[in-house]
């Protein structure tokens, strides 16, 4: 525990800090000249205008919306199949976007920051908010007559390891024909880093066998053109049309060298590793809105997605004194697909209730088809895998009814139910047919005593969408690991109780504090299959676990540090994770769970002289990773530090001069192989494995015509 006393500390060093502002409230942040206040504070909502945010120097609404006290943007989890899961914690001028085809980040950057009026921050469930589960909203108020708009970036990246410039550029227009909103965008980005890998291997008993230092070098490149159309329809309605595609080539040589246990300078073999992909995806999004009355508003959504990739060849050769010893070839092609229809009507009774109902369908695909061959230098003979050749698919369908209830000024009550059901069915190697059915209730009670305090309890019970990869088997030729195809995966669902307090100090500083558990069902981890070629891992459920979590985080101005216009940002999570082992059934961590997780985001403005210097830093904890006949250690020692100064001294154009991982430190690995499984051993390898990037150095130019 002592290792985590330091970042705590500071954690509570400026959350006293905080504490202090609240005498000073108003120097930094309030024009003593100003007729209207740049901060306004109710029970329920806190209004920050333009002019708060001048501090920070913005370019777009997505830079002032990241300067918000105690908020946190969330896209929602766009990851799920459907819509109900899609909605993040944004509205722009009290309207969701629409949709999962466009990123809400994206959204944000494409207008400039001129055309925002203001940015409420709803921070309980009130009735002409539907919270949908969020613990608070960024409402961003657009100005009357905002009109055509360029938004820009321009970026050159040198990779210090692999001496390469990459560039990162993007450009959206926005304009507007009468009451017709259009906006197109082009984003480019390339990159091609270069790691370094040292890895030492190991027997069983603890004897080195032999060293492996190895480049590999990464080629990428990905083109995303997105489009989005608005315009009234009639007198009460409004539709809106996003369009989304990615394009992204993919290219991968890994060279190592493979040397003596005993001598490392003699070199006893070689090993080659080549591979390619190409991936294409195109999204799409209807959206309409039409207002029945000024009470009930109807909302319709349909969103289709298409993609299709294609691995390989794929070929991994090994080397030694007499040449070829053996390779593999993996050749991969797959596509999947969306669609999904939601009708939900919204209903505010008064100023107290709203309601709002749904229904929500959906049909999903994903088919593989996978080929895995050796090559021993005389002839190539193919590798049988199970549910190698597969294709899974999902019809399903929702309902789901939520109510909020302003109870007065210091209360309020948002409750939700939702049922789902659901078929899947694959077929293929696997053949296989099964429904599922769920009850999914909510609730989060909020009280806010005063305009600074505020506490929630919320209950939950969420179900994870079930991913359809985990269906069909899957190979990584460098760690030599097959994970095969589960047609008995179900997914995970989990009840949740969680309780959060939040104090604001201020205009611009706040602490809150979330303690959670997570009863977890079908816990998602893998699980052994035993075949006669050995044992294997398959996604699968392991039972049932706990989850205790606790998180802090803050956002604190350091004036009274003598640091004028300097605000600190920062995040500390703690997990508690527990779960029967199904080889050994000894109580051990969630596979790949950190216990903790931090990150510092620090920045300081020079409005006279118009620049501006930061850092931000991120650690994560080590993970362990159960499988069948391994354990794994992953290791990010010292973390990822990042530093910045950056200018706006030219008119509409901010310049930003920047270093990324300027901690020389290695991603460290450990791998313990058993010779049959973890619970039987014994001990066969143990690899210890260094993977360093080296540091990234950029400039970048933004800005608005």
């Amino acid at each position: 525990m002592t290792r985590f006393t330091a970042p705590i500390g500071i954690c509570l060093l400026f959350s006293a800090s905080a504490l202090a502002q609240e005498e000073q409230i108003g120097e930094d942040s309030v024009s003593a000249a100003s007729a209207v206040p740049a901060v306004t504070t109710s029970e329920a909502i806190v209004q920050y205008r333009r002019s708060f945010f001048d501090q920070f120097t913005p370019v777009t609404a997505a830079d002032m919306v990241t300067r918000l006290p105690g908020f946190s943007l969330s896209g929602g989890d766009t990851d799920r199949r459907g819509l109900a899961d899609a909605f993040g914690n944004l509205l722009i001028n009290g309207r969701r976007p629409s949709d999962k085809s466009q990123e809400l980040h994206d959204i944000l950057d494409r207008i400039p920051a001129g055309d925002v009026e203001r940015i409420e921050l709803v921070r309980e469930a009130v009735a002409e908010f539907d919270m949908r589960g969020h613990g608070q909203l960024a409402n961003v108020i657009l100005r009357a007559g905002a009109g055509r708009s360029i938004n820009w970036s321009a970026r050159a990246l040198y990779q210090t390891r692999s001496h390469r410039v990459v560039p990162h550029g993007e450009i959206f227009l926005t304009d507007r024909f009468g009451e017709v909103e259009v906006t197109v965008g082009l984003e480019g980005y390339w990159n091609g880093p270069e790691f370094r890998q040292d890895k030492t291997v190991f027997n069983g008993q603890g004897e080195r066998l032999r060293f492996e230092d190895g480049i590999d070098q990464r080629r990428y490149y990905e083109y995303t053109p997105t489009a989005s159309i608005a315009t009234p329809v009639g007198a009460d309605g409004r539709v809106r049309l996003d369009l989304r595609g990615e394009f992204s080539n993919w290219r991968r040589n890994f060279t190592t060298r493979v040397r003596s246990g005993l001598n490392p300078e003699e070199v006893i073999g070689l090993e080659l590793f080549t591979t390619k992909e190409l991936e294409r995806e195109g999204s799409a999004t209807l959206a309409y809105s039409h207002r029945l009355s000024d009470a009930v508003e109807l909302q319709s959504t349909a969103f289709v997605r298409e993609s299709a990739w294609d691995v390989g060849p794929e070929r991994y050769e090994i080397y030694d004194a007499g040449g070829l010893k053996g390779a593999d070839l993996l050749l991969l092609d797959g596509a999947s697909g969306e669609r999904a229809l939601r009708q939900q009507i919204s209903w505010t009774a008064n100023a107290n209730h709203s309601f709002d109902a749904a229904l929500e369908g959906a049909f999903n695909f994903r088919e593989t088809a996978l080929d895995l061959f050796f090559d021993d230098g005389m002839s190539v003979s193919p590798v049988e895998l199970p549910v190698s050749d597969t294709r899974v698919e999902e019809v399903r369908g929702e309902a789901s009814l939520n109510h909020v209830w302003s109870m007065g000024t210091a209360y309020s009550l948002e409750s939700g139910l939702r049922y789902e059901v659901s078929e899947i069915s694959q077929s293929g190697d696997a053949v296989q047919e099964r429904q599922f059915r769920f009850l999914k209730p909510s609730m989060a009670f909020i009280w806010t005593p005063d305009g600074v305090t505020r506490w929630r309890l919320a209950g939950l019970r969420d179900v994870d969408q079930l991913e359809f990869s985990k269906f069909a088997s899957s190979v990584n030729l460098t760690d030599d690991v097959a994970v095969l195809g589960n047609p008995d995966y179900r997914p995970e669902n989990t009840w949740t109780l969680e309780a959060e307090w939040e104090r604001r100090f201020g205009d611009d500083a706040t602490v809150s504090v979330v303690v959670g558990r997570d009863w977890v069902q079908d816990l998602d981890d893998y699980i052994p299959v035993v075949t006669p070629r050995g044992v294997f891992d398959a996604p699968g459920n392991i039972g049932d676990g706990i989850r205790n979590r606790v998180t802090l985080d803050w956002s604190s101005n350091l004036a009274l540090f003598g640091m004028s216009n300097a605000v600190l940002d920062g995040f500390v999570e703690w997990y508690d994770t527990h779960v029967d082992d199904p080889l050994t059934g000894e109580d051990r961590p969630f596979s790949d769970t950190a216990e903790w997780e931090l990150s510092f985001d620090f920045r300081q403005t020079f409005p006279e002289a118009q620049w501006a210097w930061g850092w931000d830093y991120y650690w994560l904890s080590d993970r362990s990773i159960y499988r069948a006949r391994e354990l794994r250690e992953e290791v990010f020692t010292k973390g990822d530090l990042d530093v910045y100064v950056e200018t706006s001294r030219f008119r509409g154009l901010t310049a930003r001069l920047g270093a990324d991982f300027i901690i020389e430190d290695p991603s460290q690995r450990e791998r313990i192989i058993y010779a049959r499984s973890r619970s039987a051993g014994p001990v066969a390898l143990i690899e210890r494995r260094d993977f360093t990037e080296g540091a990234r150095v950029y400039i970048q130019l933004r800005g608005t015509l």
